[in-house]
């Protein structure tokens, strides 16, 4: 009753909407050629042109050195994708994670990733739900999982608590872990809390890998530094400079390579060379 902008932009109840009907079917026809044409079946294989082993120099300065700065995942997808192969689901839609269909080496991918240009990456209610909804979709039809992570945790504030973002979140993380389809996480950048379990499928022979811009743990270092050590910041002659301290110290135990030897992520990869090894 509320028209398509309700239900599509807000309530999640329709995934896309189109300006007309000819548009909706060719939309619904590249959507169908994701689907295997039963539960039992795998998902369709198709010849490409792309080759498996494309690299792309673009990967090594996508990600900006400032930690604060945001960059388009969109991008970093179609570049690692099979050349026009992706297909969005929800696009208006919780936008603070990405959910498209896409083809790597001409086998059916779900691709999810958290969108740094929305809450920074911050998942959100409505973000947790379109997860959630997404990976329910791809093990129902054996579709594996990409995971593409960059969140610095769930979404804080009042507005977000009375949005049910724990309960949704951590949904989203049970669905994760109740998946049967083989599932990848290429850490990019950040990876932080509950709402980085979503995007790390701890169970089973899934694969990690981590980009060496990538980050974790349970907390940000900068919020953690200033809610743990607060007498100590207050106290100081110069707050900020002990509060800066402290963040150095303590960002560098975040380092990727530390994780790897702990075999926490099974690599350390090139960028460049990530559309092979999902490929």
């Amino acid at each position: 009753m509320g028209g398509a902008s309700v239900a599509v932009d807000t309530a999640g109840a329709i995934d896309n909407a189109y300006a007309s009907e000819a548009e909706s079917f060719d939309a619904i026809r590249q959507f169908l050629s994701y689907m295997p044409q039963n539960v039992w079946s795998a998902p369709p294989h198709v010849q490409i042109n792309d080759p498996i082993d494309r690299r792309d120099e673009k990967l090594l300065s996508l990600v900006p050195r400032n930690r604060r700065q945001a960059y388009s995942m969109h991008k970093l997808i179609t570049i690692i994708a099979d050349e026009g192969s992706t297909f969005e689901i929800q696009p208006t839609f919780g936008k603070s994670i990405i959910t498209k269909f896409a083809r790597f080496g001409g086998h059916v991918a779900g691709v999810i990733a958290n969108n740094p240009m929305y809450y920074g990456g911050a998942l959100d209610s409505d973000g947790a739900q379109k997860m959630t909804h997404f990976i329910d979709l791809c093990n129902q039809f054996g579709i594996p999982l990409v995971h593409l992570a960059d969140v610095p945790g769930f979404m804080i504030g009042s507005a977000a608590e009375r949005s049910g973002v724990l309960r949704a979140g951590v949904r989203a993380v049970h669905a994760g872990l109740m998946a049967t389809v083989p599932t990848i996480t290429v850490i990019i950048r950040k990876c932080y809390g509950m709402a980085g379990m979503a995007m790390v499928n701890q169970k089973g022979l899934n694969l990690k890998l981590a980009w060496p811009s990538g980050e974790w743990g349970s907390l940000p270092v900068e919020g953690g530094v200033a809610v743990a050590f607060r007498r100590d910041i207050a106290s100081a002659p110069d707050p900020a400079a002990r509060e800066a301290e402290l963040e150095a110290e303590f960002r560098a135990f975040a380092n990727p390579f530390k994780t790897a030897e702990a075999f926490a992520v099974e690599d350390i990869i090139d960028p460049r060379d990530t559309r092979f090894l999902l490929c």
